[in-house]
């Protein structure tokens, strides 16, 4: 596993060490077997992405064991069996001391009068994994690379939350000293800390049981879900060349996240220009333009070879009138969204694309509610992306890990019950990790990733009972996977380069019957 090896400095102070993170070597992507094509093209017609929100795969799969052995999973226990201590006293300030305890949250119920060790705990006697409650750790693009440090993924407690108090950063900040400026910049939570057992999400330990678990699987990019959802899309984040300076991070405080690096790509969240899109007119002024998203992405390429699919996000019948406006329409325009329960647009990445109108009039968007209807016509396409917002999307502050599961485990009832289940594919993965901790150093195959590891599953009646896939993916991945199955050409280096996640299917046994209830 190649592992990050560009100093904090760097990530504080800009993208000179980000530049330079291309010359490290490229992790190796490729499969150790030839993948079964053929078996792939015969007898899957579909492909189903769930894409999820904002956990790590310690976070939720840190003391997974598959209860009839098998391969061994990389996470938080050793051989045998209990937390290993190279975890302990692992995380520190931000000047490089040890925390004797975990600083706790005191705004979280759960954690009054709580005394936690310096190491991994179990989350759910604090925050329980049915209930919800209002905090969202920090997860910007140069923060995660900080939290990282280098592959010593000893900042997630200290870099966790952003500082309500901390002054507007300025260039005159720069001139204090790195350690300062996290201080100064930062709020720490042991909280993010946290893992969920079994007993915890017994829905997805059981997926895992049955089908096929990816251990070694990252976000694409670093930082939160706009870019990461552009790379489900397209392989890469947007762009816009002639961002002001002061939108970049070139001599700026990189803790502060502007929302372009210096060559223009977009790295941290903003709405998109094309409706329905947020209410939020500042963010939108400076939002990359459509026009500038001129290379290709997967809806491009299936709609080129012919392919069926469609992009099903809840809370799309709401607010699909507004679609074929822009953001600034003169007297009406589409930016009218001002409840991340409702829908929410910077997650929806073909929003970002010039093609966008044409993709809503051909009726390639479409409401979760239509997945139900689809499936029952046998009008199922032949790549489904399913988006879940509000309660259903697991994104902390919004939804409990349980409420989420149960989502997941509905849609994979529904298709179970179908005839499409047969010859179906589904992916269920999270956009990024959300800010919680994972002990593995993200590879980095370019400057912009990849990010945390992230919880991913494949299950299909050709899945391996209970095999998990240690080769190395990332959201690129998932393209890929579309690729190798339709005979698409890849549009980007990442996915171009990326592991197909074929190595759990077989082919040579009939389809299962669903293992689940």
């Amino acid at each position: 596993m190649t592992k990050i090896v560009q100093s904090r400095r760097g990530f504080l102070r800009g993208t000179g060490s980000l530049v330079a993170a291309t010359a490290l070597t490229k992790p190796a992507w490729a499969a150790e077997g030839a993948p079964d094509l053929q078996g792939l093209r015969e007898k899957i017609e579909h492909v189903v992405v769930i894409y999820q929100e904002n956990r790590s795969f310690d976070h939720y799969f840190g003391t997974y064991r598959n209860p009839r052995g098998g391969r061994k999973v990389d996470n938080l226990l050793n051989a045998e069996g209990v937390l290993d201590p190279k975890f302990i006293n692992l995380q520190k300030t931000p000047g490089g001391a040890a925390y004797d305890y975990l600083p706790v949250p005191a705004d979280i119920p759960g954690f009054f009068n709580a005394i936690l060790e310096n190491k991994p705990f179990h989350l759910a006697p604090y925050i329980p994994a049915g209930q919800n409650v209002p905090w969202d750790p920090a997860h910007n693009f140069h923060r995660m690379f900080a939290q990282v440090d280098s592959g010593k993924m000893d900042q997630f407690v200290a870099l966790a939350l952003k500082n309500p108090k901390a002054p507007p950063s300025s260039p005159a900040m720069l001139k204090q000293d790195e350690v300062q400026l996290a201080f100064e910049l930062s709020k720490p939570s042991g909280a993010v800390l946290g893992y969920y057992e079994r007993e915890d999400l017994r829905h997805y330990h059981g997926l895992a049981d049955e089908y096929v678990l990816f251990d070694n699987f990252f976000q694409a990019m670093s930082g939160g879900s706009t870019g990461n959802a552009l790379y489900l899309a397209a392989g890469r984040s947007a762009q816009w060349k002639a961002a002001p300076d002061k939108l970049k991070i070139s001599q700026t405080l990189a803790l502060s996240d502007p929302p372009y690096d210096a060559k223009g790509i977009l790295i941290n969240d903003l709405p998109p220009l094309l409706g329905p899109t947020d209410a939020d007119f500042a963010s939108l002024k400076i939002a990359p333009p459509p026009e500038e998203q001129t290379y290709p992405s997967i809806a491009d390429r299936l709609n080129a070879a012919g392919i069926s699919w469609a992009w099903y996000n809840e809370g799309w019948n709401g607010v699909k009138s507004w679609a074929l406006k822009d953001a600034f329409g003169p007297g009406d325009g589409s930016a009218i969204i001002d409840n991340s329960n409702d829908y929410v647009p910077h997650r929806n990445p073909f929003q970002f694309y010039p093609t966008w109108g044409d993709n809503v009039r051909s009726g390639h968007m479409r409401d979760v509610e239509d997945f139900d209807e689809d499936l029952k016509s046998n009008k199922l396409p032949q790549v489904s992306f399913i988006k879940a917002v509000g309660i259903h999307e697991e994104h902390p502050s919004v939804s409990a890990p349980q409420w989420g599961e149960s989502w997941v485990m509905g849609i994979l009832s529904t298709l179970a019950q179908s005839s499409a289940w047969s010859r179906t594919a589904v992916i269920i993965t999270y956009d990024e990790g959300g800010g919680f901790w994972d002990h593995v150093a993200p590879p980095q195959p370019d400057e912009y990733g990849c990010g945390t590891r992230i919880p991913t599953l494949l299950v299909s009646p050709y899945a391996r009972r209970g095999y998990v896939d240690h080769k190395f993916g990332d959201t690129t991945s998932v393209l890929a996977f579309i690729n190798a199955r339709f005979g698409l050409k890849p549009l980007a280096t990442r996915d171009a380069t990326a592991y197909a996640m074929l190595d759990g299917l077989d082919f040579s046994q009939g389809p299962r019957a669903p293992a689940f209830g």
